[in-house]
C-alpha cells in the first residue's frame, strides 16, 4: 500500500472516530433526563432544562425513550429548532391546569402520548402562537402523537393554533398521523383582530393529515373572519377519522374561507343534541366539506360553501 493511500485511510478513520464521539456526546446530552420518569415527581423542570440546553448548544434533539411516564405540573416551551422526541410507549402526564406544551418556530414534537390526568385541566395541550411567525421554510411539525384526556372531564383543547396582532401568522405547518380523544375542542384555530385595528393576522395553508378524533365535545373549531384582517383560510383537513360519542355536539364549526374537510364520521346516531353538527358561520365562504354527513345536519349561513352527502 502506498504512503498517500495509507495516509488517506488513516485520516478517514480518525474523522469517523471523532464524528462518532461527537454524536455519542450529543446523544448523551439529549437523553440525560432518562433517569427520571419512574415516579410521580414533577419532571417539568428537568425536561425544560434539557430543551434549553439543546437550544443553547444547537443540538436540536431531546429524547424521552423507554416505557416511562413523565409527570409535568407546569408547562413546557419547546425552543426554536428543538425536537422533542418521545418513544412510542413513552407518556407525558399533565397534572394540573396550565398550557402544557408550546412550540416555537421550527420546533417539533413527535411520537409518544401526552395524557391529561387531572379533571381540573381546562387549557391547551399543544399550543402554537402566531407571534413566532411560522412560514413555509420552517420545519415545525406535530407527528404521530396521541393526545388524550383520560380524566373524564372533556375539558380543554388538544391542538390549539392562535394568532392576534400586527403580522402574526401560522402558515404551512403539518400535523400528521395524530390521535386526539376526550377534549372539549379537538382542534382549535382562533384568529383575533389586532387591538389597534391596524395590523393583520392569519392562520392559513396548514395541513392536518390522517387525524383520528374521538369522544370530543367539538371536534374542529375555526374562529376568524372570512378574510383579513383576521383570517383563517386554505387549511386542509384530509384523511379524517371522527368517532362520535354521546357528549359530542359539533363536528365542524368554521369561519374563514377555502378550508377543506375530507374524511369519515362514525356513529352519528349516538348524538343526543339537536344542534347542527356542521356549522358554517356568517363569516365563512368557499369552504368545502366531503364527509358522510347528512344534509339536515348542516347549518350554512355563509357564502358559497359546498358539501356532499
Amino acid at each position: 500500500m502506498s504512503r498517500p493511500v495509507f495516509g488517506y485511510l488513516f485520516l478517514t478513520a480518525l474523522l469517523t472516530a471523532v464524528l462518532t464521539l461527537i454524536l455519542q456526546q450529543m446523544y448523551i446530552k439529549s437523553t440525560n433526563i432518562e433517569t427520571h420518569g419512574d415516579d410521580l415527581k414533577d419532571d417539568a423542570k428537568v425536561i425544560q432544562q434539557a430543551i434549553n440546553s439543546s437550544f443553547k448548544n444547537k443540538e436540536g434533539l431531546v429524547k424521552l425513550t423507554g416505557n416511562k411516564k413523565y409527570v409535568i405540573r407546569s408547562g413546557l416551551v419547546i425552543k426554536e429548532g428543538v425536537t422533542l422526541e418521545l418513544g412510542k410507549n413513552t407518556k407525558i402526564l399533565i397534572d394540573g391546569n396550565f398550557r402544557a406544551i408550546q412550540l416555537e418556530k421550527n420546533a417539533s414534537i413527535i411520537n409518544g402520548t401526552i395524557e391529561v390526568i387531572d379533571p381540573k385541566f381546562n387549557s391547551e395541550v399543544v399550543f402554537i402562537d402566531g407571534k413566532h411567525k411560522f412560514w413555509s421554510w420552517e420545519r415545525t411539525q406535530v407527528t404521530n402523537v396521541s393526545i388524550i384526556n383520560s380524566s373524564g372531564s372533556h375539558k380543554g383543547s388538544a391542538l390549539s393554533l392562535y394568532a392576534m396582532g400586527d403580522n402574526n401568522f401560522i402558515s404551512f405547518v403539518n400535523f400528521t398521523d395524530n390521535k386526539v380523544a376526550g377534549f372539549n375542542n379537538g382542534i382549535q384555530i382562533v384568529v383575533e383582530p389586532s387591538s389597534n385595528k391596524k395590523g393583520q393576522s392569519w392562520i392559513n395553508g396548514n395541513r392536518f393529515v390522517n387525524m383520528t378524533l374521538d369522544d370530543c365535545v367539538n371536534y374542529i373549531v375555526i374562529d376568524s373572519s372570512v378574510s383579513i384582517p383576521n383570517e383563517s383560510s386554505g387549511n386542509q383537513f384530509t384523511g379524517l377519522q371522527i368517532q362520535l360519542s354521546q357528549i359530542s355536539q359539533t363536528i365542524i364549526k368554521v369561519s374563514g374561507s377555502y378550508n377543506t374537510f375530507q374524511g369519515m364520521v362514525w356513529d352519528q346516531h349516538l348524538l343526543n343534541t339537536p344542534n347542527k353538527v356542521v356549522q358554517f358561520t356568517q363569516e365563512s365562504a368557499h369552504n368545502k366539506l366531503d364527509m358522510n354527513i347528512e344534509r339536515f345536519s348542516i347549518m350554512d349561513k355563509g357564502n358559497q360553501n359546498s358539501y356532499t352527502e
